[in-house]
């Protein structure tokens, strides 16, 4: 079902930066100012022609990343059983695969973030030669230049370094020195972002979080976050029990991680590549600009997942089998998870296809469609036949470009407003007359006298108006 979704807004802007040549994905890229261009570069190397080939490339990392977490995890564990179950919780992960299906860097950030961790560690344990300090320099600079949030690598390297740093002095320097170098084009990047006149960062749609939200992250981290228990018929009746499994391998392998931190650098990394940047992308978001968004915390997945692997290994040898049972309800879970989102087709994040679908059917001569944004407009005329019907956007409450025809019916395009930071499927339903921080909202509760209700027409994450708006427009005018 890789096609089978429209693309969302965040796809479309990918759709858009990658147009043209290398050197219009770089401009537009640091016109956008809130990403790093290697992801967009590199989907240069592939067809992008249809939403299938546009999201392919990341489900091709994904795969790579589950093959790299089960090599990663033999390398460091030198257990086979433990690397097979590490790969089968990232194969089965509803919030991994989710963001494996979406045309946006996630999949492959999180390939280079894995990599800087691992060559970390192989570093830490005294495999010091040349080759290893490169590819761990490269890594992290992959990674840097793929997405801002891969700085939770060097974060969690650095507080480790806190417990470490009178027996590795010496190490300490040098990791140093491969930060400055790792970290240089990311400079570079930074001096053309502010040279730019114009930046469009676009995080002010980002809600201040809530002491529930790290809650919820590790709710979506673990067995996917659909909205939390409902009380409808459409339950989720089973997601408790992977729930309970994944707190208590969780609970169990950082106990372990601090119990051992002497001995294990390796499980006490893990705990603070979980815990530092969650605590400081939250301290952050509360006191100053909001950043906290689920998805940005790729980077952190494989520390999650692998401690939660090892409280269930030492849950195994307290209690022969107490673990693999955990492992099985955990996967089961997660399986019937991604099953029943898409079988619903919950995983839609914004259906412009059927709204297109709908507006075709229902047009009628001199109709004409408004938007919030011109992204919007370019969402929804991807799957919209109709090349004659006028089409407008708002901004500030004012339609900014005229209709240029007579028009007394307009198609108002209404993307849900209401932000949800945790879900990666579609967002809650939303009442578009009620208030929200939309231009539209404004333009809507002016007009409602206009509103056609027989027509009003609701999808995954979008709801389609009918106004009539008599001699408003009639003469082209605004």
């Amino acid at each position: 079902q890789l096609g089978t979704a429209s693309l969302w807004i965040d796809e479309v802007w990918t759709q858009l930066s990658t147009e043209g040549s290398i050197h219009q994905t770089i401009v537009r890229t640091l016109e956008l100012g809130n990403q790093t261009p290697v992801y967009f570069l590199i989907l240069h190397l592939f067809p992008r022609d249809t939403d299938f080939l546009l999201r392919l490339p990341s489900v091709l990392f994904g795969i790579i990343g589950v093959a790299l977490v089960m090599l990663v995890a033999l390398r460091l564990y030198k257990d086979y059983n433990f690397a097979l179950l590490a790969g089968a919780l990232f194969a089965f992960n509803p919030y991994f695969i989710w963001l494996s299906r979406t045309a946006r860097y996630y999949s492959l950030l999180f390939i280079f973030s894995l990599l800087a961790s691992y060559y970390f560690l192989v570093l830490l344990r005294n495999d010091r030669n040349r080759r290893v300090w490169t590819l761990f320099v490269l890594s992290s600079m992959a990674a840097y230049m793929t997405h801002y949030f891969a700085a939770a690598n060097p974060l969690a390297q650095y507080v480790l370094f806190s417990f470490l740093l009178s027996r590795k002095r010496r190490f300490f320097r040098r990791w140093m020195v491969a930060q400055m170098i790792a970290v240089l084009p990311l400079l570079v990047w930074m001096i053309l972002l502010s040279q730019q006149e114009v930046l469009s960062i676009g995080i002010g749609w980002i809600p201040k979080p809530s002491w529930k939200d790290p809650i919820q992250t590790l709710w979506d981290m673990t067995v996917g976050y659909d909205g939390g228990v409902r009380l409808d018929g459409s339950i989720r009746w089973y997601v408790p029990f992977g729930l309970v499994a994944a707190v208590i391998g969780l609970a169990v392998g950082i106990y372990d991680a601090l119990q051992n931190r002497r001995t294990n650098h390796i499980n006490l990394f893990w705990f603070w590549l979980m815990v530092a940047p969650l605590v400081l992308v939250f301290v952050l978001s509360v006191a100053l600009r909001s950043l906290y968004v689920d998805r940005y915390f790729v980077v952190v997945l494989p520390a999650i997942l692998l401690l939660i692997l090892v409280g269930w290994q030492r849950l195994s040898r307290i209690r022969k089998g107490l673990g693999t049972v955990l492992a099985a309800i955990f996967i089961i879970v997660n399986l019937l998870n991604v099953f029943v989102t898409l079988n619903r087709d919950e995983n839609h994040v914004q259906d412009w296809r059927s709204a297109a679908a709908y507006v075709t059917e229902e047009q009628q001569p001199g109709d004409a469609l408004l938007f919030e944004m011109p992204v919007d407009l370019i969402a929804f005329t991807r799957y919209f036949d109709s090349v004659d019907m006028e089409r407008a956007w708002l901004l500030d409450a004012d339609i900014q470009e005229q209709f240029d025809q007579p028009v007394q019916r307009v198609w108002v395009i209404y993307r849900n407003p209401v932000a949800d930071v945790h879900r990666q499927g579609v967002a809650p339903a939303f009442d578009p007359f009620a208030k929200h921080d939309s231009p539209l909202y404004g333009w809507i509760r002016d007009h409602r006298a206009g509103v056609v209700s027989s027509a009003q027409k609701e999808f995954n994450g979008i709801i389609v108006l009918l106004v009539e708006t008599g001699d408003e427009f009639a003469r082209g005018e605004q």
